[in-house]
């Protein structure tokens, strides 16, 4: 792979770190400042996105 191609890609994995981080901040905040079962479902999910991101960068880096 060109350097070109690779400056790219490791910008997209960069960016893919960056909002599972923020997902999983969200996720964790969300989990210690609310209560109730729609809370833990809503950070479950975002926890569940956030480990989706982490599996693209994880493939990307495979390239």
């Amino acid at each position: 792979m060109d350097k070109n191609l690779q400056g790219k890609v490791s910008s997209i994995i960069a960016e893919i770190n960056e909002i599972t981080r923020e997902l999983e901040d969200i996720s964790q905040g969300l989990g210690r400042e609310f209560k109730g079962i729609g809370s833990m479902k809503s950070a479950s999910s975002l926890q569940q996105a956030a480990n989706k991101y982490r599996n693209v960068t994880h493939e990307l880096r495979k390239i």
